[in-house]
This record gives structure tokens, C-alpha cells and sequence, in this order.
């Protein structure tokens, strides 16, 4: 996995908007993100699987022995997991996970880059259940059996209007025990919190969000910049006072007036038909990408999936990093500092794990994007000219 990381670390330090083979590099580069079963390939060759990484009834064999050795029933369509855009559930992750008895750390690793997602949600009865257990050392069979003794209840749709239970806390209670007994006492007796999850996740994009749209927020000094910064035949999208969701969305992500005219009409101001298929957005980089109709639902504090909430915090602590920068300085062009970009990396990844989320991970499609920007001079122009080849790229295989 490292010659693959440091592969896309040096496309990220190499490419640039200026090369005369950009759009040609960006396809190459989007094809070069390995799926699912890959880098499940990959774990495997690096915890004893020494044929060949061709062989699907090998690989399947030698997973189904890793089962067996743990006393664990083997799942029916391992070999399915190897095949393209194919992604088994959290669920049997964390089998897999107890399988080859990763710890807390492996375990969390094997999330961010195998499965490209967070780690243990210990605001979810099982998982916290599978925090336990992988901590303390016991057995898959054991957290079965701990679960079978909580009472299941279905998840809330709102975060509640209340002081809620926030994840941390959760895993500081569970660092600090031992017992399986002492567990179900504490989930069972406060089991209405197991109800919900990522209210520190949404609580940050609400703050962010308001920051970004207030009146003389954000998205509204940028929009004055952006004004005075191109001419009429550019005409960028550029937020004004009482600017609607949609608007400082397509600010943000740079569309033109005219693209987010046409979206608004034709799509229900929407760009998944963009994003769908895209050359440029492979495997789950398009998926669950940040939109209004997303950022609208977490205002409301509706809980959405973890992938939809982990990438809109990333667009919206980027996005809010660049725009005070560029307002404080008066210039949308301002040049970035070395470190103006590593504190924002910095930044970016702070607020992922406060909110329990994996750092960013070059290796994922979706965070290369923002890695990729902040090496350019200008970051938050190069997000933006990234999503113009997106639409690019979809325009042309329109056009074919």
C-alpha cells in the first residue's frame, strides 16, 4: 500500500493546471484509484496470502481459512468482494476485521483504506459493541454475544433537540472499563443516545455553513471579489445579500452563471448527473458529493450517511479555510504560503477526527481532490477548475 500512497502523493506534488497534458494526467490519475477488492488484495498479500493476487478462488480460500481460525462462520460471497465496484457492508468489515484480529488502530486503518469510510461509530450500539471487544482483545462470537443481552431499538432521524451524548464521550467511558457487564449497564442506561449519531459531525457543518452564508458572511464578501475579479463574459457565480442555498453552493464550488441557471431548471438544482459516471470521479468520489439538497438536511439536523456528512465537512472547512484568507487580503488571487497549506491540512484533518471521522487519505479519490489542491497556488482556484473539467468531461461524453 505504500508504493501505491506514494504514488498519488506524487501526482499531487506534479500536477499542476498549467500542464499543457492536464486533462489527459487527470484521467490517468482517476484511473489509477484502486477499488474495493484491490486493496482488499493488497491487506491481504501484507497478513500472509503469498499466491497469486490474480486468483479469486485463492484469495477467497485463504480468507475463509482466516475465519475459520478465529471460530467464525465464513460468509457465503467472498469472491464477489473482489469484483469491480463491489463493497460488502460495515457489518462484514468488521467481521473481516475480528478474522485477521486487527486492533483498534488496524482496525480503524483498514476502514480508511481499504473501505474508504470511518472507522468504529461507537454511537452505534454494534460498533461501540466491536470497540469493546477489539480493545479488550475478546472475540467476534463474544461481542454477538454481549449485543444479544442490549435491547434494539431503530434509529431517530433528527438529531434531538436536547444535550446529547456526543461520541467521545463514549469512548472515554469505554477506555476506562473492562467489563462486558459494566458495557450493557451503560448503553442500556442510556440507550436513547444510541438513537442518533454524528451530532458533532452536524453540529460542525452548521456552524460552518452559518459562518459561510450569514448576512455579510463568507460566501458574500467572496462574492464581491469574485465580482470585481472577472468580466462579464467569465461571470461566475457570486453570492449576494440573501443568496439561497443553492447559490453559495455554486459559488463555491465555481460554477458559472449560466451551468447554475441550467441546473437549477433542468435538474432540480442538482449535479449528480454530473458526477455519475464521471471519468473524473471514480469509484465513490461522486457518491453522496456534497449538494444543497444535503447541506438543507443537515441544517435541519437530519442525520444522512456517513460518507454524505464526512464530505461536506471536508468542502465546507476547505471552502471557509481559503475564503478568509482571500477576504483578508482583499485578492480572490491571493498566492498561498507553504504554510497556509499546511495548516489547513492541518485544519481539515482536526475537524475530521473531533468528529470521529479518518484523517485524509490520498488513496481516496475524493480527499486527492483537496490534497491535490492545496499543493496549487491558489487552492481554492484549483477546486474550482477541478470541478469545470468534471463538467467538462461529462459535457464531452455527452457530445460522443
Amino acid at each position: 500500500m505504500d508504493r501505491y500512497t506514494e504514488f498519488l502523493r506524487k501526482q499531487i506534488e506534479t500536477l499542476s493546471p498549467d500542464d499543457d497534458y492536464y486533462e489527459i494526467r487527470l484521467r490517468e490519475i482517476a484511473g489509477s484509484f484502486r477499488g474495493y477488492g484491490e486493496a482488499l488484495s493488497d491487506f491481504i498479500a501484507d497478513h500472509g496470502y503469498t499466491d497469486a493476487l490474480s486468483d479469486v478462488d485463492a484469495k477467497a480460500k485463504f480468507i475463509r481459512g482466516k475465519f475459520k481460525a478465529a471460530d467464525m462462520k465464513s460468509p457465503r460471497d467472498i469472491k464477489k468482494w473482489f469484483a469491480p465496484k463491489m463493497k460488502p457492508n460495515r457489518d462484514t468489515i468488521f467481521q473481516i476485521c475480528f478474522a485477521f484480529r486487527l486492533g483498534v488502530d488496524e482496525t480503524n486503518d483498514f476502514f480508511r483504506r481499504v473501505y474508504f469510510d470511518r472507522g468504529f461509530d461507537c454511537h452505534t450500539i454494534s460498533e461501540a459493541v466491536y470497540y469493546f471487544c477489539t480493545k479488550n482483545n475478546l472475540t467476534y462470537r463474544d461481542a454477538q454475544d454481549i449485543i444479544c443481552r442490549i435491547p434494539t431499538q431503530g434509529k431517530i432521524k433528527n438529531i434531538p433537540r436536547r444535550e446529547v451524548l456526543y461520541t467521545g464521550t463514549i469512548i472515554e467511558y469505554i477506555n476506562s472499563i473492562e467489563s462486558a457487564d459494566d458495557l450493557i449497564e451503560y448503553i442500556t442506561s442510556n440507550i436513547n443516545d444510541f438513537l442518533y449519531n454524528h451530532a458533532t459531525a452536524i453540529r460542525f457543518i452548521q456552524e460552518l455553513w452559518t459562518e459561510i452564508s450569514k448576512e455579510h458572511g463568507l460566501a458574500q464578501l467572496e462574492g464581491k471579489l469574485i465580482k470585481r475579479s472577472f468580466t462579464d463574459e467569465e461571470d461566475y457565480v457570486a453570492a449576494d445579500s440573501g443568496a439561497s442555498t443553492w447559490t453559495i453552493f455554486s459559488q463555491i464550488i465555481g460554477l458559472r452563471n449560466e451551468s447554475a441557471n441550467d441546473y437549477a431548471i433542468k435538474y432540480n438544482r442538482s449535479i449528480s448527473s454530473v458526477l455519475k459516471k464521471n471519468v473524473l470521479m471514480p469509484l465513490n468520489a461522486g457518491d453522496c458529493f456534497p449538494s444543497q439538497q444535503g447541506i438543507d438536511a443537515l441544517m435541519r439536523g437530519e442525520m444522512k450517511d456517513n460518507d454524505l456528512i464526512r464530505k461536506m465537512l471536508v468542502l465546507l472547512v476547505f471552502y471557509t479555510y481559503w475564503a478568509k484568507i482571500i477576504i483578508r487580503n482583499n485578492d480572490e488571487f491571493y498566492l498561498r504560503t507553504d504554510a497556509d497549506s499546511e495548516r489547513c491540512f492541518d485544519t481539515m484533518n482536526q475537524y475530521l477526527l473531533d468528529a470521529g471521522y479518518q484523517e485524509l487519505y490520498a488513496g481516496n479519490p475524493y480527499d486527492w481532490i483537496f490534497m491535490w489542491a492545496l499543493n496549487d497556488e491558489n487552492p481554492l482556484w484549483a477546486f474550482r477548475f477541478f470541478i469545470g473539467e468534471v463538467f467538462a468531461a461529462k459535457e464531452e461524453e455527452a457530445g460522443d
